[in-house]
């Protein structure tokens, strides 16, 4: 709450940390004369301490980007940027341009400290490079939009010229991603080929604009950007291999965090995907531990290692709809899947109905405040797709993998064709499904906006899970019932 008023109203910032820095001052002075119980109040001295320390991370973050040679800045620059993340293109797609992210590390000739920014550019001109790649361009600098971390919006009026070389780590990760776009067009026709990248690795840059639409109106968007799950489900099986082959089950954290750092590197370290890999980790000790009393934790140590680092992720939707969803699934998600087994639902099936359930009604409020829509098919689609999603996902990692190895048309290459076809049934499975569920008039419903259409979606959601429990409580499908 501090971070999304600080990122709202910067001025007030240091007023926050003055006031919260107070209140604790005096809370805690009052505990050591013993004039307050700790007992009584450890709470509220937890509460301020994480205010107070927020709002110094927020302050000393504003104060570098006021401080940077681009903050007042207008008109045309010779930068050099450092770009994070691949392009975006620009609605409509025939505008031929792109928003990069980027972090600015020179003005001139004059090295600065490392500031974010976005870039517009041609297209054909910056969709080529890679993450960690420098380049030396003439830009028209502008304000950053409002409530963001960053230090302008820049305009690419010159050609980019390439500084040095990306990283090495960012050319493998860049080769093994182009290697998979070639195998799956070769194996796969449209526009399974296109969404096999997206599913696996999170690059939409071949998907069908007619499938990116069905997959949001079906609620299953989701799938298409690397998200939590996507970790969950690849570090998942990669622990499971390595225990198969009697790795010991204390090594299996510290190497499941080994492979949530090769993925992020190889699906890009953008703030999104890190964001992604701190809410898949929580969902793999949650795994590992089978016990809530871990995940809570670790949940939210990840949210305010996230905020501390990134406060921008406040604001930011997909911030708040992982954390949404790994928290429902963490603390309702069992429920559900229990209530089911009372209602005799097979286990398999309670799982995968507890999991999206949960995440789906906690999200639904929040898509609604932001959006003013509601999925009314959301969580069918997401519990018909399920079975292929992890399939997908482990079998295309390895054919992204495997394809990378060796010369084109070499065995590598031959194996991950195989795999990629063997794909193609569960690939046409999720774009039916995506397109038939989403493509009823009424599979997206419009809502009141803001507050209160997260408002009325939430009672509804609630009532409707009322509803559906009393009427399978009266027909004698409960517990008591069998």
């Amino acid at each position: 709450m501090i971070t999304m008023v600080g990122l709202a109203a910067p001025s007030a910032i240091r007023v926050i940390v003055i006031i919260g820095g107070a209140a604790l001052f005096g809370v805690t002075g009052a505990v050591w004369l013993r004039l307050l119980s700790w007992r009584l109040v450890g709470p509220v001295v937890l509460m301020l301490g994480m205010a107070v320390t927020a709002g110094i991370a927020l302050s000393l973050k504003v104060t570098a980007i006021q401080q940077s040679p681009l903050h007042e800045d207008r008109g045309k620059s010779t930068v050099t940027v450092r770009v994070v993340d691949d392009p975006v293109p620009l609605r409509p797609a025939a505008s031929g341009r792109s928003r990069i992210r980027v972090d600015v590390v020179a003005v001139g000739e004059r090295q600065i400290g490392a500031a974010g920014a976005h870039l517009v550019g041609a297209t054909q001109q910056w969709s080529q490079l890679v993450p960690g790649q420098r380049v030396r361009v003439l830009v028209r600098v502008r304000p950053p939009p409002e409530h963001t971390m960053l230090v302008a919006s820049l305009t690419a009026v010159g050609t980019p010229a390439l500084v040095g070389a990306p990283p090495a780590h960012q050319r493998v990760a860049a080769y093994i991603r182009a290697r998979l776009r070639t195998i799956s067009a070769r194996a796969l026709g449209a526009p399974e080929s296109g969404l096999l990248p997206g599913l696996v690795l999170g690059d939409t840059s071949g998907l069908d604009d007619d499938v990116r639409e069905d997959f949001r109106d079906a609620g299953l968007t989701h799938l298409t950007a690397v998200s939590g799950s996507n970790f969950a489900i690849v570090c998942g099986a990669a622990l499971a291999a390595l225990a198969l082959i009697g790795c010991p089950r204390g090594y299996l954290p510290v190497l499941g965090l080994i492979v949530i750092a090769g993925f992020v590197i190889l699906v890009r370290p953008s703030p999104s995907v890190l964001r992604a890999a701190m809410m898949g980790a929580v969902g793999l000790l949650a795994m590992l531990g089978r016990r809530r009393s871990q995940a809570l934790p670790a949940l939210g140590t990840a949210v305010i290692v996230g905020l501390l680092w990134w406060p921008e992720l406040a604001l930011a939707p997909g911030f708040v709809l992982s954390v949404a969803a790994t928290a429902g699934i963490v603390l309702w998600g069992p429920a559900i899947r229990d209530l089911l087994w009372d209602h005799r639902v097979p286990t398999g099936v309670a799982e995968v109905l507890g999991m999206a359930i949960a995440a789906q009604s906690v999200t639904a409020p929040f898509i609604a405040l932001i959006s003013g829509r509601f999925s009314v098919v959301a969580i069918l689609a997401n519990v018909v797709v399920v079975p292929v999603v992890g399939v997908i996902s482990v079998v295309g990692t390895l054919a992204a993998l495997i394809g990378s190895l060796g010369p084109p048309g070499g065995v590598g290459w031959v194996l991950a064709e195989l795999l990629a076809r063997m794909l193609g049934p569960a690939l046409w499975w999720m774009v039916t499904c995506a397109r038939v569920l989403g493509g009823w008039a009424w599979s997206s419903i419009p809502v009141p906006d803001g507050v209160l259409g997260a408002a009325v979606v939430a009672g509804a959601t609630v009532a409707v899970g009322l509803v559906v429990r009393n009427q399978l409580s009266r027909r004698g499908f409960g517990p008591d019932g069998r």
